[in-house]
């Protein structure tokens, strides 16, 4: 750069670089010198002073100032006190920050906590730039960003002051050690200068503005100086309860390997050390998810040495399996399996992962082995509860039973034989609640040869027109007759010249027409085999159970078939059933899941706070109540309508089944299901259900209550308090029923903003002759408040003692809304339509922490409770002013109590800003919900909704990846087949669909409608060669066909080219 004379260089100038002439001061006055903590010495402090060096700085900074931009005379005035800058340093922004000589030394106290903060958290300060970061529990930058620095400060915060670590002399390698060094202990030299990271810690730094750096002096804030050994493992987690966690168990195992519990606590806290080693919320690798797998498995094999039992043993080893299958490769998988079957063969659990893995392996799958292993599993079970003396371990078999025969049907169902998979559960509902009571007793369990007559005569079985049941069969000696022959529906020809499209519409159409079995003269049936199901290809698969048994497990038999009709549950809440639940192999919904992603729209406030939750989700965990059974469109719904998403003969056959398992069979308890399930499906019926159900049983309570909310949803207010009133007046009616009866009818009350009619609802349940009179009054009394008031209370802590929690919470249910309507604490906004939410929540938190301390947090009866709750936030909420802070915090417990329940999930979500910084919902989503063991489907799928609406495209395409590469959904069929068509439908995601489709084919290679994607999906994507190699896979699997492919592929082309050349 050449240099002109008279013009003023603009290089700027370091002047603290120069050499100082050093002055001798005396030894006295240094040591009269005042020393800062941790070593800044005073000739810092003067130089911050001294007014020479000041001027001296202020014309550096003014050399560089355009004449417009320099301060005014009275800004420069040497005597002032201090300056005054109004324009600010336009350098900063070309050096990235203020002027470091102008800043005066200080310190924070506290390791940088934040004053006034709960909870523990930090200002972590990066590099010399006045740039922090706040951090809270395990939130850190990378390790790798090059600032050892920040990299030390996160050695431990437990301390108020600052520490560098200086290298001892023993770590210095000399050369003479007996092993080989990772480091050279010299440095070596890049094209002959050093590096600023080959300089030694310990020598003098010349880089500072002052001159060279004194020892134990820091250019940024006091240091102070210690050895490696002074911050200790203790002293780092002192902070830290993860890691404190960590040490602890680690303490446990090295000092009593025999306790595996421990082990499995260590395993399990891997986990949470998988979800925090990710930087910004990030979801972890693969590579850290493989890393964090071969740790685990390391330590349960040593726990296995260690194991004394049988059952530690058992479940060691599936815990093995488990992780070894995301490391090792088929082979090892493989080999394996073999060893741990021939150790532990007779492990239910072990089957099932075995089974797991085999349904699940594309290269090895065949339909009918995988159809053989549950056919063994189920033979092997039956002879072990034949054998089975205690009545306890025989129930408990007959449910894996009964969890073997719901997943072996579904998997032939999924693989196409929709005909063999209905014929095996009308038998089985047949053996079990169409039983002859003639039958004699047998000793050893097997159908009887009678069974076999009624199945080949062809007469109308259960869930069929005019069907009367194998009882009815053997009364009238065989005599009835069969039903007419069913005649085919015409079906138009597909209008397209795509010969593979047209298969695939073919072929799906007698898939659709093909669920249930036909009869032996049906129209079609000849020219198909699997159409008429003979007794013989079913009687490996039936259920036959003791009838002393029958009582006890037919609440989960009935579950079982309502979950195979893509149905929820109804009776009962045992373990199996919620194993069911969570069962990727089993679970399925009819529709498929819409995923609308946000395009960007902004709505204005006022609209996001009048947006309703959604109350309809096709995978929903809840637990059943009245008001969700039977829900208003302001509210959840437990069902959804289903008639228009499966084929009309299945429908028609689960809608006939529900009724003569109810009208036929007697089975009360499934009648409020029933008509649930008909107003939902038959909307406008329910006035002519509920009549003949409650003629036949005029005493179901539930039938009573639920009819009355269908009708007060209809808008029919007056029918709905005339059937309430006549249900109570019942003289056989249960005290526990009558108070039901009353807090439904105060909420009806309520809807309609009468609240004073809802307080005298509340009142007349502790009145048994005059309550007529009490509801005419027109208000309540003070006194019959209090009475309301104590009887109620009263109650509910007697059956609580008493261990009924399941009728405690009703009374406890009706002292939450008598606090809403009657107390006046002030404690929460509210406006005329709205009661007092802090009272009422304070009473249902009261009876919520009764709950947990009896040992009963994760009841049912407990998450019931807390549904009413939210129930009442959403209504408060909904009616007027509100705090959002209030809401979302008794949410956020209910969701940690119960995090796979929807409705606190969704609700939870309403109120959430969609732009939030602090995406509470995804927080709470990765730290409480998506983690083991609540992982489930019905989870996974609202974390995609969340985001379909909430985020965007890539967002939404993140939530299918983590749902399908976690444990819960990996080998779901119709979460791939909705993330087939979500990738398709997107024009920046459609590249990728060919990818995601030959994924799931690896996943799921059983499900045929997985490959039939195929040819409806991606037929315009597929050349014919890779439609060919699909079609030759789905048949060489053993899954069902109707149409070969390949000849009508090359007759539909020949027919249209016949076409063209006719109309030339």
């Amino acid at each position: 750069m050449s240099y002109k004379p008279g013009k003023t260089s603009t290089v700027p100038k370091f002047s603290s670089f120069k050499p100082k002439v050093e002055t001798s001061q005396p030894q006295s006055e240094k040591a009269d010198e005042p020393r800062q903590h941790g070593g800044h010495s005073s000739h810092q402090k003067r130089d911050r002073h001294d007014p020479a060096i000041v001027a001296s700085h202020q014309a550096d900074k003014t050399r560089h100032l355009k004449p417009s931009q320099q301060p005014s005379p009275h800004e420069q005035d040497g005597g002032a006190l201090f300056v005054y800058d109004k324009r600010g340093d336009p350098l900063i922004r070309r050096y990235g920050g203020n002027n470091r000589r102008e800043i005066p030394n200080y310190r924070r106290f506290g390791s940088g906590r934040i004053l006034g903060v709960d909870g523990y958290m930090r200002i972590d300060k990066t590099r010399s730039r006045d740039e922090f970061f706040i951090l809270g529990y395990h939130e850190s930058r990378s390790l790798l960003s090059g600032d050892r620095k920040s990299v030390l400060a996160k050695g431990g915060h437990h301390k108020s002051q600052s520490v560098r670590v200086r290298r001892e002399e023993s770590q210095t390698v000399t050369g003479l050690e007996d092993f080989v060094p990772l480091r050279s202990s010299k440095k070596r030299k890049r094209d002959g200068a050093e590096s600023e990271d080959a300089l030694s810690e310990d020598e003098p730094s010349y880089r500072s503005i002052y001159g060279k750096s004194k020892n134990h002096e820091h250019s940024d804030s006091d240091v102070d100086y210690a050895s490696d050994a002074s911050a200790g493992p203790r002293d780092r987690a002192a902070d830290d309860p993860v890691r404190f966690k960590s040490i602890e168990l680690s303490r446990r195992v090295r000092d009593h390997p025999e306790d595996i519990d421990a082990w499995f606590e260590l395993v399990n806290h891997q986990d949470i050390l998988l979800r925090i080693s990710g930087q910004d919320g990030r979801h972890p690798t693969t590579a850290e998810v493989k890393s964090f797998a071969d740790i685990k498995l390391s330590m349960l094999e040593q726990a296995y040495s260690h194991a004394s039992t049988d059952s530690q043993r058992e479940k060691l080893q599936l815990r093995i399996m488990r992780e070894g299958s995301k490391i090792w490769d088929a082979t090892t998988i493989s080999k394996r399996w073999e060893e741990a079957l021939k150790e532990q063969g007779s492990s239910f659990g072990l089957w099932r992962e075995y089974t797991n893995f085999q349904q699940s392996r594309l290269s090895s799958f065949q339909y009918e082995e995988i159809k053989q292993l549950y056919i063994e599993q189920l033979q092997r079970l039956q002879t072990e509860a034949s054998t089975e003396q205690l009545k306890l371990d025989r129930v408990r078999i007959h449910e894996q039973i009964i969890y073997v025969f719901l997943r072996a049907t579904r998997f032939i169902s999924d693989a196409g034989y929709r005909e063999l998979a209905v014929a095996a559960w009308q038998a089985t509902l047949e053996l079990t609640f169409a039983r002859p009571s003639t039958l004699p007793e047998q000793s050893e369990v097997k159908i009887p040869s009678t069974f076999q007559d009624y199945w080949e005569s062809e007469v109308p079985r259960i869930g069929e027109e005019a069907a009367q049941g194998w009882a009815a069969f053997e009364r009238s000696d065989g005599v009835l007759e069969p039903p007419e022959p069913r005649s085919s529906n015409a079906f138009m020809s597909p209008n397209t010249r795509d010969g593979y499209k047209a298969w695939s519409i073919i072929e799906q159409h007698k898939a659709r027409v093909a669920t249930n079995p036909a009869r032996t003269m049906d129209d079609g049936a000849e020219d198909d085999p699997f159409r008429v199901v003979m007794y013989a290809d079913i009687q490996d698969l039936l259920l036959y159970l003791p009838k002393e048994d029958i009582p006890h497990i037919h609440g989960q038999l009935l579950d079982a078939f309502l979950v195979f009709c893509h149905l929820p549950p109804s009776l009962s809440s045992s373990s199996i059933v919620q194993d069911i639940l969570q069962d990727d192999f089993i679970v399925r919904s009819p529709a498929s899941l819409a995923t609308e992603t946000s395009l960007g729209l902004v709505t204005s406030f006022e609209e996001e706070n009048k947006r309703p939750p959604e109350f309809s989700h096709d995978y929903q965990r809840m637990s059943v109540t009245p008001n969700v059974l039977f829900s208003s469109p302001r509210w959840f719904k437990y069902m959804e309508k289903i008639r228009d998403d499966v084929p009309a003969d299945l429908y028609r056959w689960m809608s006939t089944t529900l009724k003569h398992l109810v009208r036929m069979f007697e089975i009360r308890g499934l009648a409020p299901y029933y008509l649930a399930f008909e107003s939902v499906n038959e909307p406008g019926n329910e006035k002519k259900t509920a009549k003949a159900l409650l003629k036949q049983d005029s005493t179901n309570i539930s039938l009573y209550l639920g009819y009355s909310i269908l009708e007060w949803a209809r808008g029919n207010k007056d029918v709905a308090r005339t059937t309430l009133a006549a249900a109570m007046g019942l003289k056989t009616i249960m005290i526990h029923s009558r108070v039901s009866l009353g807090i439904a009818a105060a909420w009806m009350e309520l809807e309609d903003n009468n609240l004073t009619r809802s307080i005298l609802q509340l009142c007349a349940l502790s009145y048994n002759s005059s309550a007529t009179s009490i509801l005419e009054s027109p208000t309540a009394s003070p006194a019959q408040i209090l009475k309301a008031r104590q009887f109620l209370s009263s109650n509910r802590d007697y059956l609580l003692s008493s261990g009924d929690a399941e009728n405690a919470i009703i009374y406890a249910e009706a002292l939450t809304l008598l606090e809403y309507l009657t107390q006046q604490s002030n404690k929460e906004p509210s406006s005329g339509s709205q009661g007092d939410i802090w009272s009422a929540i304070t009473s249902i938190s009261s009876c919520s922490d009764d709950l947990v301390a009896r040992g009963l947090g994760s009841s049912s009866s407990h998450e019931r409770l807390l549904q009413s709750a939210a129930r009442l936030l959403y209504y408060h909420a909904s009616q007027g002013p509100f705090r959002p802070g209030f809401l979302r915090e008794q949410l956020a417990k209910y969701i940690n109590l119960f995090p796979q329940n929807t409705i606190f999930l969704e609700l939870f979500a309403w109120r959430e800003a969609r732009l939030s910084i602090d995406d509470r919902v995804r927080s709470m989503l990765d730290k409480v919900v998506l983690v083991e063991p609540y992982d489930c489907i019905s989870s996974r799928i609202f974390a995609i909704r969340h985001e379909s609406r909430t985020g965007n495209i890539h967002s939404t395409r993140a939530a299918f990846e983590h749902a399908l590469e976690s444990e819960a959904c990996k080998n779901h069929p119709g979460l791939w087949i909705s993330y087939i068509r979500f990738c398709h439908e997107r024009k920046e995601l459609r590249s990728k669909t060919k990818g995601v489709f030959y994924r799931a084919l690896q996943c799921c290679p059983w499900s045929k409608e997985v490959f039939m994607e195929a040819f409806a999906t991606l037929v315009r994507d597929m050349d014919s060669s890779e439609l060919k190699s699909v079609y030759n896979t789905l048949c060489e699997k053993g899954l069902r066909v109707h149409v070969e492919m390949e000849e009508f592929v090359e007759k539909w082309r020949r027919e249209h080219k016949e076409k063209d050349k006719a109309k030339r």
